[in-house]
Parts: C-alpha cells; sequence; structure tokens
C-alpha cells in the first residue's frame, strides 16, 4: 500500500469518526431535549392542577402574567411591604375598636368560668379548653397594669385574636385573587358583624376558634399558590408546600385543643389536603412520620389538662382529668353527651328550621349588599371567575362542602332547646365558623364584580365600594355592640356577695349566679369569708376527690350530692350536717329532682339571695318585715333593659329576668305566709306585694307570674278594704283596685295562654262576669 492510499484511508476514518461522534452529539441533544420536555410537561401538569384549585384556569392568571411575572415571589413572599401595611392597619384599627367597646369587668354566659379557670390556671368545663387556659394565664398575670381587671386582659387577648383571624382572612382572599381591598372588605364585614363583634370583646373562646378557622383556609390557598411556581428555578423560599403542610398539621391539631367543633372544618381540609391537594406529594413514609409528629406536637396542650389538677388544686376546677379515665371522659364530653351541646332534654325544632333560622341571621350579619357579594363569590367558588366550568378538585368546592358539612352535621347534632330565647342565644354561637367561610366569599364575589371592567375601574372605584362597604358595616354596628360602660354583671355578683352575712356559705344553681359571683369571689378577692358551691358541680363523682377538699369549712356527708345513688346524699342532709356551723343562702335555683328538704327548711328572699332556714325556727323570723327592709335595699344599679340592644336571647335580658324572679319570689314569700291570715300585718303584707310586683313588670312587662298575681293582689284588697269597712272612701278604693285586677288579669289572658295552670278558666270567668 503507497502512501498516498495510507493517507487516503486516514482521512476517510477520521470522516467517519467525526460523523458517529456527531450522531453522538445530535442523539444526546434529542435525549436532552426530549427529558427537558418531559419536566416541562410534569411543571406544566403541576402547574395547571394547582391552578385548578384556585379556580384559575379560566384565563384569569393569564391576564395577570405580566404581574406575575414583575412579581414571581408573591407566592412565597407574603409579607411584602403592602401586605404588612394592610395587616398593621386591620390589626390596630381592629383591635382598637374592640378595646374601646369591649366588656371593662365580667360578661354573661361562661366567660366568668373561663376567666376564672384561666386566672388560675385550672381545668374548664369539657373538653376543658386548654389552649385558652394557658394564654389566658399568660395574658392575664404578665400584662402589666393594675389599672384593668383580669376579666378585661382576657377579653382584651380575645379581642388581639380576632383581629388576628381578620388578617387571615384578607390573606386568604388577597393570595387568591390579588387585590388588597377585596381582602380588607372580606375581613372588616366578619370582624363587626354582630355576632363576631360581641364574643370576641368578651373573654370567650369563640375568638380563638374563628382564628383557627381562617387561618386554615389561608394555609390552604398558601399551599396552592406555593404549588403553582415551586418548580421555577428563582425560587428560594423557605416555605416550601411541604412545609406548609406540617404547618397545617400542627394548625389543625392545634386549634382542637381550644374548641371541639373545629373538627367539622378540620375534617374536609384534612381530606383536601392528602387526597385531593397533595395526593402525588404527602403519601410517603418520610412525610407521614412528620405530619403525624407535627400533629401530636399540635395536641400538647391537652397533657396540662393531667398535669395540672396534680400541681395546682384550685377552686371551681373541673373534673379528674389527672387519671386517665378521667382525662378521657372529660376530653368526650361525657358528662353532657359526647357529641352533644346541651345535657338536658333536647329542643323538638327540626333541622331545616335550624338551617333556615342560619340564613335568615345573616341578614343581620353582613346586610343585604354582604348576601349578593356571597352568593356572587359562592358561584365563583364553584365555576371560577367566567362562570364557565365545574372545577371538583378546586379550593373553592372544598370550602363550599365545608360550609354544607358543617350547617348540617353540626346543626343536626345540636340539640338545644333553641325554642326558648336563652337557648337560641347559644345556638347562634356556633353561626360564627361558616360564617368566616362566607366572609371569604364575600371578598371573591366583589372582585368578580369588577372583573369585566376596565383597569381605571378597578383602580379607583373598587376601593371606595369596599371602603364605604366596611364602613357602614362599622358604623350601623357600634352602638349596639358598645359594652365599654357595662358594669351590670359585676353589679350584679357585688349585689348578691355585699348582702351576704360574714362567712355565709352559698349555695348557687345556674350558670349567670354561679360564674359572676364565683369570678368576684376567686380572681378579685371579694368577700373572701364567704364560700361558694354550685350545686350543679357538687353532684358530679369527681367533685369529692377535687374539690371538696378544699372547702375545709364544709361538711360533705356523702361521695356524691345524688339522694338516688349508692353513697350519695340528699340536700337535706347536706343542710342538716352545716345549718348549724354558719348561714347558708341560696343564689339561683335549687337542683331540680331533689325535694328532700322542703319539709324541714323555708327560704326567704333577701334580695338575690334567700336565706335557708330550718321550719322549726321559723317563730324567729318576721317574713313580712324582711322582705320590706330588703325592698329598700334592693339593687338600684344600671339595668340593660334596652331591648334594641339586649333582645331576648341576650345574657343581658337574662340578667333583668333574674332581677324579676328574686322580686317574684319575694312576693311569693310574702303570698305564703300572708294571704290566709286577716290582720293589720297581712294587709300590709299585701300592699307590699303590690308594690314588688308593679316594679317586676316595670323591668319586664310579660311576666305571667307577675300579671297574674298581681291580680291576685288586687282581689284580697278590695275584699279587705270592703270587709273593715265600706265607707263611700274604701268603695272608691275598692273600684281603683277592680279596675287594676281587670287590667292585668286581661293582659294575663291575651299573653301567657302557654303559660296557663289550674287558675286560668277561673280567672276568664272573673274577667268574663266583671266585664258584664
Amino acid at each position: 500500500m503507497n502512501r498516498n492510499e495510507i493517507k487516503k484511508r486516514n482521512i476517510n476514518n477520521k470522516q467517519q469518526t467525526t460523523t458517529g461522534n456527531n450522531k453522538n452529539i445530535n442523539n444526546n441533544q434529542n435525549l436532552n431535549n426530549s427529558n427537558n420536555n418531559n419536566n416541562n410537561n410534569n411543571e406544566s401538569t403541576t402547574v395547571s392542577w394547582a391552578k385548578d384549585f384556585m379556580n384559575w384556569n379560566d384565563g384569569n392568571l393569564e391576564r395577570e402574567r405580566t404581574q406575575l411575572q414583575q412579581q414571581k415571589d408573591r407566592c412565597f413572599k407574603v409579607l411584602k411591604k403592602s401586605t404588612i401595611a394592610c395587616i398593621l392597619l386591620l390589626f390596630i384599627s381592629c383591635t382598637l375598636i374592640y378595646a374601646m367597646t369591649q366588656y371593662p369587668s365580667v360578661s354573661g354566659g361562661d366567660a366568668g368560668e373561663l376567666i376564672i379557670v384561666a386566672h388560675q390556671m385550672g381545668v374548664g368545663h369539657p373538653p376543658g379548653y386548654p389552649l385558652f387556659t394557658f394564654l389566658g394565664y399568660l395574658v392575664s398575670h404578665l400584662f402589666p397594669s393594675n389599672n384593668f381587671s383580669v376579666a378585661w386582659k382576657v377579653s382584651f387577648m380575645s379581642s388581639m385574636v380576632g383581629s388576628l383571624a381578620s388578617i387571615f382572612i384578607y390573606l386568604t382572599v388577597y393570595l387568591w385573587v390579588n387585590n388588597h381591598w377585596c381582602g380588607l372588605l372580606s375581613a372588616y364585614m366578619f370582624t363587626f358583624s354582630p355576632l363576631i363583634w360581641m364574643y370576641q370583646i368578651q373573654g370567650e373562646v369563640f375568638s380563638l376558634n374563628n382564628m383557627f378557622t381562617a387561618m386554615l383556609l389561608f394555609l390552604g390557598v398558601w399551599y396552592t399558590r406555593v404549588r403553582i411556581f415551586e418548580n421555577e428555578r428563582y425560587n428560594t423560599a423557605f416555605w416550601t408546600s411541604e412545609r406548609i403542610a406540617y404547618l397545617c398539621a400542627f394548625s389543625c391539631a392545634l386549634g382542637l385543643t381550644n374548641q371541639h367543633t373545629l373538627v367539622l372544618v378540620v375534617v374536609p381540609f384534612a381530606f383536601w389536603l392528602m387526597f385531593i391537594a397533595g395526593r402525588d406529594q404527602l403519601w410517603n413514609m418520610r412525610i407521614i412520620t412528620n405530619l403525624v409528629f407535627y400533629t401530636l406536637f399540635g395536641l400538647s396542650p391537652y397533657l396540662l389538662l393531667i398535669i395540672l389538677p396534680k400541681l395546682n388544686r384550685v377552686k371551681y376546677s373541673w373534673g379528674n382529668t389527672a387519671t386517665l379515665r378521667g382525662f378521657m371522659k372529660h376530653f368526650l364530653r361525657e358528662e353532657y353527651g359526647t357529641l352533644q351541646l346541651y345535657g338536658g332534654d333536647g329542643g323538638s325544632i327540626s333541622l331545616f328550621v335550624k338551617i333556615y333560622t342560619y340564613f335568615e341571621n345573616l341578614i343581620l350579619q353582613f346586610n343585604y349588599i354582604g348576601l349578593v357579594l356571597i352568593l356572587i363569590g359562592i358561584l365563583n367558588l364553584l365555576l371560577g371567575y367566567n362562570l364557565r366550568t365545574f372545577k371538583w378538585k378546586s379550593f373553592g368546592t372544598m370550602i363550599i362542602f365545608s360550609f354544607l358539612f358543617y350547617i348540617t352535621f353540626f346543626f343536626n347534632l345540636c340539640n338545644l332547646p333553641i325554642e326558648k330565647p336563652l337557648y337560641k342565644g347559644v345556638f347562634f354561637r356556633f353561626f360564627m365558623q361558616p360564617n368566616v367561610f362566607l366572609s371569604v366569599a364575600m371578598g371573591l364575589g366583589l372582585r368578580t364584580v369588577f372583573q369585566k371592567g376596565s383597569e381605571k375601574l378597578r383602580k379607583y372605584l373598587l376601593p371606595i365600594v369596599a371602603i364605604g362597604i366596611s364602613i357602614y358595616q362599622i358604623q350601623s354596628n357600634y352602638y349596639l355592640q358598645d359594652q365599654s360602660n357595662n358594669y351590670s354583671f359585676y353589679d350584679y355578683g357585688h349585689a348578691i356577695l355585699d348582702t351576704l352575712p360574714r362567712n355565709t356559705l352559698l349555695l348557687v344553681g345556674g350558670d349567670l349566679c354561679t360564674n359572676v359571683p364565683m369570678y368576684l369571689n376567686l380572681v378579685e378577692k371579694v368577700r373572701p369569708d364567704v364560700d361558694i358551691v354550685s350545686m350543679e358541680i357538687m353532684s358530679w363523682e369527681w367533685f369529692k376527690v377535687t374539690q371538696a377538699p378544699l372547702f375545709n369549712r364544709i361538711i360533705f356527708p356523702g361521695e356524691v350530692y345524688h339522694p338516688y345513688v349508692q353513697g350519695g346524699y340528699s340536700l337535706k342532709a347536706f343542710l342538716d350536717s352545716n345549718i348549724r356551723n354558719r348561714p347558708i343562702y341560696l343564689a339561683g335555683d335549687f337542683k331540680s329532682g331533689d325535694n328532700s328538704f322542703q319539709k324541714d327548711y323555708f327560704t326567704i328572699s333577701k334580695g338575690l339571695t334567700a336565706q335557708i332556714i330550718p321550719v322549726k325556727d321559723s317563730e324567729n323570723y318576721n317574713v313580712y318585715k324582711i322582705i320590706k327592709n330588703t325592698l329598700k335595699h334592693f339593687p338600684t344599679f344600671d339595668l340593660p333593659t334596652d331591648i334594641v340592644k339586649y333582645p331576648e336571647d341576650s345574657w343581658e335580658y337574662f340578667l333583668v329576668g333574674e332581677m324579676v324572679v328574686n322580686l317574684e319570689r319575694a312576693s311569693e314569700n310574702l303570698f305564703k305566709t300572708y294571704l290566709n291570715q286577716e290582720s293589720k300585718e297581712s294587709l300590709q303584707a299585701l300592699e307590699l306585694t303590690l308594690e314588688i310586683l308593679l316594679k317586676s313588670l316595670k323591668l319586664q312587662e310579660d311576666r305571667c307570674w307577675s300579671l297574674k298575681h298581681i291580680g291576685i293582689s288586687y282581689d284580697h284588697l278590695r275584699y279587705r278594704i270592703l270587709k273593715d269597712n265600706n265607707n263611700a272612701t274604701n268603695q272608691k278604693q275598692a273600684e281603683y283596685y277592680s279596675t287594676q285586677l281587670l287590667h292585668y288579669w286581661k293582659k294575663y289572658i291575651n299573653q301567657c295562654y302557654n303559660d296557663r295552670d289550674g287558675d286560668w278558666d277561673t280567672i276568664k270567668n272573673v274577667i268574663q262576669h266583671m266585664s258584664n
């Protein structure tokens, strides 16, 4: 082979090698391109999937692409300058208005008990509320000022937590529609709706519950937004969707340590997160293990219920939660009935009526403008901004499902007798959680209304509308919710305690006359010489173990206050054991079902309490003189008689009713003692009875018992003055009595058919006879 052939062959080999390399390069490029396409397809699928959750797959996101490209990290960097400004505006304005209108001291309902438990670091009624207790303890002890009552401090904590709920509602709507004004409208409309305002300015657990509900909605939207852009290279945020999922687990569990009704939000939210939104991400052993850990960590405040009774035994602390059985019984609310709100006889109202009551109440909460925006927002949640396609996987669908799940499942379980006004007011408390969902829908509705308009319209008119509606909401409800001068419950508690003799044993029955005096006695140290014992708590089996040892001046003659169980004792046995040691008084009602004491003891009304006295000592007590002297000093503090501000379902109305009940009991004392006597003192007693009943009717003019017995008083007075001396003066006075008798008995017949008794027909016949 010559040199030229060798050279030629080398050239051919090089060409073949080069060609092969080029083919390999092309193949590698094609492979890379294929991998890139697959990655892009995966990312595109993830983005499309996440957009569906936000109802963004209808072109809305495309219309804002320029803005999103300029601020790609919006879904990660939640706290931008504009967002921080809105958060500060919300927190300062809401907290300030709440602080200006909140109760200056203790309020009605469970607030007194919850504040006592928080201040003393005890255990509240089932299920215990350990998170509220812990936070309330910190606020009541670490808040430096002594110029405010403990009740005000704990109420202020509720106000601040309520402001946090407003912030989460704002962030939920803002992250959803990228508009501050829509978020602010939702937050202000919710925060200053009457029901929310009422319960977030007093020491109640509902404020925390609202905050956790709003927080879960925010976390759901945040999780979804993060997933949309999570795979982009510019994302270096700490809060990845996985970490947000851990925060969701912790928040769900922590919220359940405040109030159990949150479970009706947690269940659909957790299902959506695990089986829809995070189905492709969260189901591996490492993440599941972490989710379980954060869930258990969130539930850890319940350890306080086990630890505290061993370290800190205090009065008015519920249950024997230091034992496992006692803890589970408390946690599951077995004493009230698991999955029930009320331990007594339930009401007969149907589920349909309950749901109708809820929707009827929405008009009072959000007015008609708010309801229109809510309806538009619900359509938005279901179908997206263009109202074209239903996206069953969307976060909006989860919100609607949660709303429907709550109002059907919970309202069906709610066994409160809501035909009674006070229990109807208690029922209203549980409207707050579904109202969180609707407030978010309201912001989406406002955005939808302005979606089709021009940019200039959205820029100028939308803020004006949002501000105007929010101001109207605050202005229209401010007077009705302003409790800054409402000392009614504080004065009521003092009226009970201040009139008692030294070293009195005070038995209490009923929420109001238990929680308010207990708060003053245990927290503000009013009348430390008085022992207050709740007959309701005394009837639980754990009382002998955890509470009785704290009352070293009281003898408990058995294991439990229950006359019909083995080892139990009756009220008579309890009174027999203690009546000689100290005076015993009653505030409220005796416990129903125990009449053992009635033959041996009677009560004399003394204002807002009644002294319990042995029958054998009755000759030592002049009932007329005692009640007459008491009436001179009957509480004269300002009563909340404004029926518009304090309707029949409010605790203020119930407080006025308690005042009337005590007046009626005083008149009943006089009737029983003097009605069948014919003496000068008996005549004076009837005149005093008339004075008392007229006083009660000034407070509540529709009291059936008072209407009936004021007629009886007039009838007996007429008979007695004519019998003593039937002269012209007495005849004229008798005619006046007859006129008044007819007036009040006619009102009784017209208004009190449902409260009729065996005297109804007789009274009706008397009216007919006198009218003829």
